[in-house]
C-alpha cells in the first residue's frame, strides 16, 4: 500500500471513531436530528425544512443517504429525496467541527457545520444558500438543538484578502470575521467530520488525491494572528468564558514555542499514525495536555488548577451522581480527577455548579477574567513584534476591541454583567447590605442582617455607591421582586427606602432582548435607558412637616420649597444603559444634584436617534409622587430643549433650585447651568418669557468653533474619535480623545486605510497606552459630502451590515 493510500485509510477510519463517539454523546432525538444536517442540503423540496425557492444551489458531492438518514426521515415525517444528478451537485462538503466528539462535547453544546460549497456559483446562489442555512438552524433550534452554519468557500484560507475580499468574508463575523484565518482552520483539521461530501485532506505534509478538498497548509502558523485570534476569544468569552480560557491558553501555549509549535493537529495524525484510536487521541483532551505541559513547565499550578476546572465543566460529565451516563469518556476522565487529586467536597461543588449562588459565580467570573487578561497581556507581548494579521480589518479589530471595553473597562461607575454559566437561578431569598468605614464602601452579603451571619459569608460584591450595588444584584438577577433586603446597623426608614427601590428595579431593568449591533459599536454611545433614583442615600422629606396636597394645589416647585426655599432632592442616583450595551450608576448630592445629573444625561439624550426610556423611582418617606412628576416634566423639557438648540443659537430656561436662580443653557453641545442671582434684569425676562434663544456669542479661540458642526455632534466621553477628510494636499485629521479635548493637523503621504491601520496598530501595543486603557482603540470616521451635507461615516462598516449584532 502506497503512502497516500495509507494515510487515506487512517483518516477514514478516524472519521469513523469520531461520528461514532459523535452518536455516543448525544441523546436518541438529537442523533436522528444530527443524520439530517448533510440531507437538507443535499436535498431541496418545497415540503422539507430550510426550502426557500428554486435559486438555492443542493447537492452534495460522493453522498447518498443511508437507512439511518431514511430511519430519520420517517420519524420527522420528511419525504425521503429524490436520486440527484451529478450535475446538480453545488456542494464539496458538510462537516462538523469544535467540540462535537470530543471530551468537550456535553448535552448543552452546539454544533458547529462547515458547509463548503462550488467556487463557481454566483452571488446570488450564495446568498440563497445562506439563507437556507439560516431557516435550517431556526428549524433544528425547535427541537432544542443549536446547530450553528457556515458556508465556506474552498479557496478561503488560500487566497488573501486583497485577492478577493468576498471569497475572504463568507465564513462571516460570527465565527471570528478577519480577527483569524489559519488558527480556525487548525481547530477545523484537528476536530472535524466529515458529514458528507470529499474527505478532508488535512494531515501534515498530505499530497491532496483528486477525490480529496485541501483547504489549506497550517504547518506554519503566522505570528502576526495570534494578537485578533486573542481578541476573538476574549470576545467569545463574554458569553462562554471557560471555554474561551481553554482556547485562549492553548494560544498562549503554542507562542511559547513559536515557530516550532506542537500544534494540537499534528499530535492528533501523529498518534492516529502510530495506531492510537484510543479516547486520550482526543482533540479536546490534547488541547488540555498541551495547555497542561506549557503551565507545569512555568510550575503555574494555580492558573492550571483554574484550566482544570474548565475542562472538567466544559465536558459536562458529573462524577459524584450516581445515576450519570458513562459514554465513553467517563472512565477516562475519573482516571484524569483522582490524578489531580481533588477532593469529594471539591467535586460535589463542580457538579452542582447549576445551583451556584450569586457569590461562587462571582469569584469563578473574576479568576476567568483575570487569566484570560493575563494570557491577552502573554500574546499582545508576543505579537508586538510582528505587524498585525493582513487579513485583520481595521474594523473588526475595531469593533472587537469596543465590545471587550464594555466589558472589561475598569470605569468605577460600570455595573458589571455577572455570567451564570451553568446556574439555573440566582435569586436570592435575603441581601444585607454592610457599610465599611474602614473602607468607604458598601458590602452585599447573602443572609439576614444577624451579627452571626458575617462570620462564615463572604461579601459577593462591594461599591463605593449603594445604588449601583443595589442596581448589580437587580441587573444580574440575585435581587428579585420578592427578595428582602436590609442594611446592616440602618434605621427603619433605611430599610424601607432599599425596600422600596429594591421591588421596582428588578422590573424596570429586566432585559428587553436588545443588543448592540455593529453600527451601535462604531458610533458615538447614546442613551436607552435611564433610571432616576431619589433620594435614596440621603432623604429631607423625612423631617418635611408641609401638606402634599398643598403641594400639588399651588403647583409650587420641590426644588425650592416654602419659605426656605428648600430643596427637597438632595441625593440622586441614575442608572444607565447606552447604546455600547454598557449600565453605569452614578451618584450625585447636594443642592446641585439635579442640575448635575441634567448636565451629564443631556448629552447622551441629545444624540439619541429615538426617545430615551425614561423610569423614575422616588425612595422619599413624602412627595414620592410629586418628584416623579416634576423629574419627568424636567427631563422632557430638556430633552425638547436640546433638540431646539442648534450651533448658532443656545435655548436658556430658568430653574429656582434651594433658593437660587439658576439659568439652564442648552446648546449643540449639551448643557450647563449659570447661577443668575445677581443678573436680576435677565432672569426676571426669562423667568417672565420662560424661555430665552440666545445667538450663539462669538466662540473666539475655542477649538470647536472651527471644526465641522459633524464633529461637535458626535463627540461622545469616554471614546477616543478620529474624524478623517481626505484632500488633495493630504488628510485633514481631527481627532477628540476620552475628554473631548480636539486636535487638529493634515497628515502627508497616506491614505485614510493606512493612517487608520498605523494609528491603531499603535493603540494596540503601545504599553503606557495598554496599561490604562486596555481595550479602548480609537473610533475612526470618514468625513464625506453627501448631497452638499458634511456627514461622518463609521470606517469598514457598511450599510447592509450595519444592524446586524456583534
Amino acid at each position: 500500500m502506497s503512502y497516500q493510500a495509507h494515510d487515506i485509510e487512517t483518516a477514514e477510519r478516524l472519521n469513523r471513531v469520531r461520528f461514532a463517539r459523535a452518536l455516543a454523546i448525544l441523546t436518541p432525538l438529537q442523533r436522528h436530528l444530527f443524520y439530517l444536517i448533510p440531507l437538507f442540503f443535499h436535498s431541496h423540496r418545497s415540503d422539507s425544512p430550510g426550502y426557500n425557492g428554486l435559486v438555492t444551489p443542493f447537492g452534495i458531492e460522493y453522498y447518498t443517504p443511508d437507512e439511518k438518514v431514511l430511519e430519520a426521515c420517517s420519524i420527522f415525517a420528511i419525504t425521503p429525496p429524490d436520486n440527484t444528478s451529478d450535475e446538480s451537485r453545488a456542494i464539496y462538503g458538510v462537516y462538523s467541527m469544535g467540540s462535537t466528539a470530543t471530551f468537550g462535547q456535553n448535552p448543552k453544546s452546539d454544533i458547529d457545520v462547515w458547509v463548503v460549497y462550488d467556487p463557481n456559483l454566483s452571488h446570488e446562489q450564495c446568498l440563497s444558500l445562506q439563507h437556507k442555512a439560516t431557516l435550517l438552524t431556526a428549524w433544528f433550534a425547535q427541537y432544542d438543538f443549536e446547530v450553528n452554519i457556515y458556508l465556506v468557500h474552498p479557496k478561503q484560507f488560500l487566497l488573501s484578502v486583497s485577492q478577493d475580499d468576498a471569497i475572504a468574508s463568507t465564513i462571516g463575523c460570527e465565527h471570528s470575521g478577519s480577527s483569524q484565518h489559519w488558527l480556525l482552520l487548525e481547530e477545523f483539521y484537528r476536530s472535524h467530520i466529515c458529514l458528507a461530501g470529499k474527505p478532508i485532506a488535512w494531515w501534515p505534509q498530505s499530497s491532496t488525491p483528486k477525490t480529496h478538498l485541501f483547504l489549506g497548509d497550517v504547518s506554519n502558523l503566522p505570528a502576526s494572528e495570534y494578537f485578533g485570534a486573542s481578541l476573538w476569544q476574549l470576545y467569545k468569552g463574554l458569553d462562554k468564558p471557560h471555554k474561551a480560557l481553554l482556547k485562549v491558553m492553548l494560544l498562549e501555549a503554542y507562542a511559547s514555542d513559536y515557530p516550532e509549535s506542537q500544534l494540537v493537529s499534528a499530535q492528533v495524525w501523529q498518534r492516529t499514525l502510530a495506531g492510537d484510536f484510543s479516547a486520550f487521541n482526543d482533540a479536546y483532551f490534547l488541547l488540555y495536555q498541551s495547555i497542561e505541559h506549557y503551565l507545569e513547565s512555568k510550575n503555574d499550578q494555580r492558573r492550571l488548577e483554574i484550566v482544570r476546572r474548565c475542562f472538567y465543566l466544559k465536558c459536562g460529565i458529573r462524577l459524584t451522581v450516581a445515576d450519570h451516563p458513562k459514554d465513553w469518556r467517563y472512565h477516562k476522565l475519573q482516571h484524569l480527577v483522582e490524578r489531580w487529586g481533588w477532593s469529594t467536597n471539591l467535586l460535589r461543588t463542580l457538579d452542582e455548579c447549576a445551583h451556584w449562588h450569586c457569590g461562587q459565580l462571582q469569584w469563578f467570573n473574576e479568576q476567568l477574567n483575570e487569566l484570560m487578561l493575563g494570557s491577552y497581556q502573554t500574546l499582545l507581548h508576543f505579537a508586538s513584534v510582528n505587524k498585525l494579521s493582513e487579513s485583520l480589518k481595521i474594523s473588526d479589530l475595531g469593533l472587537l476591541t469596543r465590545k471587550l471595553h464594555t466589558y472589561f473597562s475598569e470605569d468605577v461607575t460600570q455595573i458589571t454583567r455577572l455570567n451564570w454559566l451553568w446556574s439555573e437561578s440566582i435569586a436570592e431569598t435575603d441581601l444585607t447590605v454592610v457599610y465599611s468605614q474602614q473602607t468607604q464602601d458598601y458590602h452585599l452579603y447573602r443572609c439576614t442582617p444577624e451579627s452571626r451571619n458575617f462570620m462564615a459569608n463572604r461579601a459577593v460584591y462591594h461599591s463605593p455607591s449603594k445604588a449601583k450595588l443595589l442596581a448589580w444584584a437587580s441587573l444580574n438577577g440575585a435581587s428579585t421582586s420578592t427578595t428582602h433586603w436590609y442594611e446592616f446597623n440602618g434605621n427603619h426608614h433605611q430599610t424601607k427606602q432599599l425596600t422600596k427601590a429594591a421591588r421596582r428595579l428588578p422590573a424596570i431593568l429586566k432585559e428587553t432582548g436588545w443588543r448592540a449591533s455593529k453600527l451601535d459599536l462604531c458610533q458615538p454611545w447614546y442613551f436607552r435607558k435611564l433610571i432616576f433614583l431619589i433620594n435614596f442615600n440621603s432623604d429631607p422629606t423625612v423631617s418635611w412637616r408641609g401638606q402634599e396636597i398643598m403641594v400639588d394645589y399651588m403647583n409650587a416647585n420641590i426644588f425650592s420649597l416654602g419659605r426656605q426655599h428648600t430643596n427637597m432632592l438632595q441625593s440622586l442616583d441614575v442608572i444607565c444603559q447606552n447604546s455600547w450595551g454598557e449600565w453605569h450608576c452614578h451618584h450625585f448630592d447636594g443642592n446641585e444634584a439635579i442640575l448635575e445629573a441634567l448636565a451629564y444625561t443631556n448629552p447622551g439624550v441629545q444624540r439619541a436617534p429615538n426617545e430615551v426610556q425614561v423610569d423614575v423611582v422616588s425612595c422619599s418617606s413624602r412627595l414620592a409622587s410629586q418628584f416623579e412628576k416634576a423629574i419627568r416634566l424636567l427631563l422632557q423639557r430638556a430633552n425638547r430643549l436640546s433638540k431646539q438648540a442648534q450651533s448658532s443659537s443656545t435655548m436658556v430656561y430658568p430653574l429656582e433650585v434651594g433658593g437660587i436662580k439658576y439659568g439652564l443653557f442648552f446648546n449643540s453641545k449639551g448643557m450647563n447651568y449659570k447661577d443668575l442671582s445677581h443678573a436680576t434684569a435677565f432672569y426676571q425676562r426669562l423667568s417672565k418669557q420662560r424661555m430665552l434663544e440666545l445667538p450663539r456669542p462669538d466662540l473666539g479661540n475655542e477649538p470647536f468653533s472651527k471644526i465641522p458642526q459633524v464633529i461637535q455632534e458626535f463627540a461622545a466621553l469616554g471614546a477616543i474619535q478620529y474624524f478623517l477628510r481626505q484632500h488633495e494636499e493630504g488628510i485633514d485629521v481631527y481627532v477628540l480623545d476620552e475628554q473631548n479635548e480636539l486636535n487638529h493637523y493634515t497628515q502627508q503621504g497616506t491614505n485614510i486605510d493606512e493612517l487608520a491601520s498605523q494609528v491603531s496598530h499603535h493603540h494596540a501595543f503601545n504599553k503606557s497606552y495598554n496599561d490604562n486603557q486596555r481595550f479602548n482603540l480609537p473610533q475612526f470616521f470618514s468625513l464625506v459630502r453627501i448631497d452638499g451635507e458634511l456627514r461622518a461615516l463609521p470606517f469598514g462598516v457598511s450599510i447592509d451590515e450595519s444592524s446586524t449584532e456583534f
